[in-house]
This record gives C-alpha cells, structure tokens and sequence, in this order.
C-alpha cells in the first residue's frame, strides 16, 4: 500500500486520529477505516467527518448500504461544514450574523444533533472544547453570544425572567385592574431552547425594552438610519428655508407626515447637493406623480432590456451576460414590487424582476416623475445605468438555474450562489466605476442615502481588494449568513432523506406503491428548499428521493462549477486591474 492513494489515505487517517484500540497501528484497509468514522463521526470529530469526505474507498465500501452511507455522509458534511464556519473571523460585532448561521444548523431535526450538537445550543459549546480547544476565549465569548446564552443575554444575577408576550392572555390584578398578559421564561426553560426560540424571546422583549435590539442588525441599521433622518427634517426645518406656512403644515403631524410633506416642498433634482433633502427624499414615500402605475411598469420593463444591454457591452462581466443571452433566449426585465429586495429572478417566466420601490427611490432623489420617465429616454436610459449591477446579479442566478436544468440535477439555493453572483456583479461595477463617469457620478451621489448603491459600491469594492477565500468570506459572513451552505444544504437533505427511505424499506410493497402514488413527483420535488425537502420527506415519491440523494452526494459536480467560475471572474478582474498594457491602474476613489 505504497501509491500516492495509499499515501493520501494514511495522512487522512493521521489527521483524524484514527488509531486501533490497544494496537497503536493505523487502520489499512477500508473496512476498518469506516468501522473508525463511523465511531467517530457520531462523537462529533470534524477530522474525522473530513477524513471520511476525501477516502474513496471507504465511501465506496459504506454505499453497500445506500441509506447508511447517505446518513454518514450528512453527518460528516454537517461537521465538516461546522468546522468550516467556525474557523471564519468571528468578533462581537458579526455575533448577529453567527447567530442566524448556527440557527439554521442547529435544531433537533438538523444532522450536528445526531452528531451530539444540539439541539440545546451550549452542547456547542461543550463540542468546541472538545475539538477546537485552541480556539482564543474571544471567539468563544462571541459564540456563547450568538447562542445567545442565558447569562449574556440577562446576566448571572437572575434565573427568572417576566415578559409581556402578544399571545398571552390579558388577566387583573388584585385590585381588579386590567393588566397585560406576561410569561415567565426561567433559566432552565432558556436551556432547552433552541436557538431560533430564544430569538422569538428576543425579538418580543425588543418591543418593550430598546436595550435588546442589539440582538437584532437589521433593527439596529434601521434605528441608525431614523436617527440620521430625524437629523436632517430637523435640519431643514431650522434652516430658514421653509415658509410659515410651510412650517404650519409641518406643525403637530406625525414624523413620517413630515417627512412626506418636505419632499412635495422641494422638487427632488432641484435639492441635489443637499445632502439634508437628499436623504429625505430617498427615505419618503412616493407622490402620486411619482408612483409607476403597474401599466408603466410594463412598459419602462420592455423599455430596460435594450437599455441595460447597452450598459452591458464592453464590460467583461456585462459580455459574458450577453453571451448568454444570446444563446438562451432573450433577456427578460419586468419592473414589479420585490418585498423588500432590490431585484430578484423568476426562474418559471425566466425574467429578472427589479424592485420598483428601488426604482421609485431613484426617481424621488433626481426629481424625475412617472410620466416625465415615460417621456425620456435620457432617464430610461439612467434608471437602466443605475440598475445594470442588480441585472448582472440576477443573471447569474439565471445562469445557475439554466445549468441545473441542463445537468438534471437538485440544485438547493445556497451560499455559494451566491458568491458566484456577488462575483459577477463585483466584477462588472469595478470596471463600470472605473470606466464610466455617469455611472460613477450615479453611484457617489446615491450611495449616501440608498442603500441600493451603497452596496452595490461596497460589493465592488470587496470584490477589487480580496482573494476568492476572503470575498467569499465576506459573502458568507456579512450578506448571507441566514443561508446555508452547499455542505449544510446537502448534509440537511441526505439526513431527511436516507431517513425517510430507511423507514419505507420497512413497509409492505403495497404500502409503497400507496405511498409513491400519492407522492410528490420529481419535478416538484426538485423545486423545493433544503428546508421544505427536509421536511416533506415523507410526502415525495421514491424514486424523486433517491434521485435527490444521488445527487447530494455528488457535491463535487456543483462545486466544479462553482470553483470554474470563481477563475474565470477573477481572470477578467485581473485582466482589467493591469489593463492592455499590462500596467497596474489606480482603482477608483471611492
């Protein structure tokens, strides 16, 4: 057992520590090695779930019992994924971000429970002693927080803790008076939570106490931004340039009346360079003249297609987009409300949907109004240069949804899609600020007050200066901690799954036959999230979930594309940062 196989082999069982009770000698022969990781991959051993993850033979050996194997698989992609999450830079200030991560993994039907990590939250805890020791107490501290442990979240001086909660019942008091209805959580209730219920906790002592909303970024973001605009109504208020009447108006309203009312005082093009009215118009709601009726909707839609075309020529990112769409259809723009996102894909209509709030917001900050769009192409034209980086996003998830149907293969949602999409887009304004002055005159007047722009600007501008490793990093961490990743999408999957088929090979062949006529098919099966699979399991056909299976655990195929893409990206950024003539350029100020 000499070739570099073998060697690889011994090495991936040194670094597991797989050693023979008593023996002192290595395990040789597959067999033995699987009886190992069997062992322990179930005590939770991350070096021993990566082992198991690069040992062919072994793997080979285990598929002799397809649903033990797919049990064993998802296990050691849990752990591997675990170790992988956890060795990311972890600091108090992205605890938030770990707490949606490790919300979504652990949970009493997610595989780390089955590998003796979870439900409850501290068996993390005891599992990161174990088998990352020399982790620093910092990044303890910072998990202990993302779960958010009893004693972080409400101190070490009580055990006990009454809230007003919206479903109790309200009660009186003994004086007879009404009082609200309030629930009692106790330190050893706190304990058998999961983390997602310690969240729901969270999020209801947020409404009465303001201390708690640094549990919550999004709430967070949103109070700072309240404050900065609180800052500039008054700002404008004091400014002298409103009229009595005008201040009249303003007078006893509600904060978000006036707020509307200053932006139907000044007209949104004329307040530019304001930076007091700018930020209260992006933050207003629209006037009637400014709100795109869904018939001008469609029509700006068909509008934005050739526009953002144009946009796209002569750009690496933007040909490659092209490219595509030249070979599988036409690019298909539909301008709809996206609940709260900038854009989104509609893999049924193969259309890229834009936000019109984003839209709209845009139209506010310039002074442009719906009719005067309707009217313009120099402003169709700019709202398809302000939204050309959203395209290229949404492109690319079309482009994974048309490589998926292609290879007939599940393809979950997961984080390396986006990355691979954050990649694109990335590359495509890098060269666009660098490149086009309107478009960046766009972007440095915008990204104060939209948050759109904002972060298209801050996606560039990580994209130029990281790696792949930390770009994705920074991807995983900072804009989609919530979603899972490729390994923890399949790990979830295959646990359900090879569950579920488990418990159907103890049935009869007519309470199968019962049970597929009824199923879901593999079609609607292959459309379903990590999360809607793992818990539909039962309501699939058989062969849909054997397909499904198959594919999970095969994650090499997704991540060879993955991977492919990654290189050809950062081939074309490191193409356009040295340029023609092979001189570096000065990015951008930014």
């Amino acid at each position: 057992m000499n070739s570099p196989t073998a060697k690889k082999l011994r090495l991936a069982v040194l670094t597991a520590g797989l050693l023979f009770c008593g023996t002192g000698l290595f395990a040789q022969n597959a067999a033995e090695r699987l009886a190992a990781y069997e062992t322990a991959i179930t005590a939770g051993d991350p070096a021993s779930a990566a082992a198991f993850l690069k040992d062919r033979p072994a793997q080979d050996l285990a598929a002799a019992d397809a649903q033990q194997a797919a049990a064993l698989t998802a296990k050691a992609e849990a752990l591997k994924d675990l170790k992988e999450l956890l060795a990311m830079p972890w600091d108090k200030t992205k605890a938030n971000k770990l707490n949606q991560a490790l919300a979504i993994r652990i949970d009493a039907d997610k595989p780390l429970a089955k590998a003796g990590i979870g439900p409850e939250p501290e068996k993390l805890l005891t599992w990161l002693e174990k088998y990352q020791p020399a982790y620093p107490a910092s990044k303890k501290e910072v998990v202990k927080s993302a779960i958010r442990q009893w004693d972080v979240v409400f101190g070490t001086m009580t055990s006990t803790r009454s809230m007003p909660w919206d479903q109790a019942r309200d009660g009186y008091n003994a004086a007879g008076d009404l009082v609200p209805g309030n629930v009692t959580i106790t330190k050893a209730a706190w304990a058998a939570m999961i983390i997602s219920e310690r969240n729901a906790v969270i999020a209801q002592l947020m409404k009465q106490d303001p201390s708690f909303i640094v549990y919550d970024d999004a709430v967070l973001a949103s109070s700072k931004d309240q404050m900065a605009l609180l800052q500039a109504v008054n700002n404008v208020k004091a400014s002298g340039t409103l009229t009595p009447a005008q201040l009249s108006q303003l007078s006893g309203k509600p904060f978000a009346d006036q707020v509307y009312l200053l932006g139907s005082f000044f007209d949104g093009g004329a307040a530019q360079g304001d930076p007091n009215l700018s930020r209260i118009h992006a933050a207003r709601d629209s006037l009637p003249k400014e709100v795109l009726p869904a018939q001008q909707r469609d029509l700006l839609g068909g509008m934005m297609g050739p526009a953002v075309s144009k946009e796209l020529g002569g750009t690496k990112a933007g040909q490659k987009v092209l490219a595509f769409y030249a070979k599988e259809g036409p690019l298909k723009i539909e301008i709809r409300p996206c609940d709260g996102n900038y854009s989104r894909y509609d893999p049924a209509t193969k259309t890229i949907v834009l936000d019109s709030e984003t839209v709209q917001q845009y139209m506010r900050m310039k002074g442009y109004t719906a009719d005067s769009v309707m009217r313009s192409k120099e402003q169709v034209a700019e709202i398809a240069k302000y939204m050309s980086p959203a395209v290229v996003y949404e492109a690319a998830h079309q482009m994974q949804e048309t490589w998926a149907r292609k290879q007939g293969v599940y393809k979950p949602h997961v984080q390396e899609d986006e990355i691979e999409a954050m990649s694109l887009e990335g590359l495509y304004t890098s060269e666009k600020l660098r490149k086009d002055a309107a478009f960046k005159g766009i972007m440095d007047s915008s990204r104060g007050f939209s948050s759109y722009a904002a972060k298209r600007v801050e996606v560039a501008t990580e994209y130029g200066a990281s790696g792949s490793k930390k770009f994705a990093v920074t991807v995983r961490q900072r804009y989609f901690s919530g979603l899972p990743s490729l390994d923890a999408a399949a790990s979830q999957v295959l646990d359900a799954v090879s569950q579920e088929l488990s418990r159907r090979s103890g049935l009869t062949a007519a309470e199968r036959a019962q049970n597929d006529a009824v199923g879901l098919n593999t079609a609607e099966a292959m459309e379903m999230t990590p999360e809607e699979l793992a818990g539909s399991a039962g309501e699939i056909r058989t062969d849909a979930l054997l397909k499904i299976e198959k594919d999970l655990s095969a994650l090499g195929v997704y991540k060879k594309r993955y991977s492919a893409s990654d290189r050809e990206s950062r081939k074309a950024l490191k193409t356009l940062k040295t340029g023609t003539a092979g001189k570096t350029e000065a990015p951008p100020a930014l």
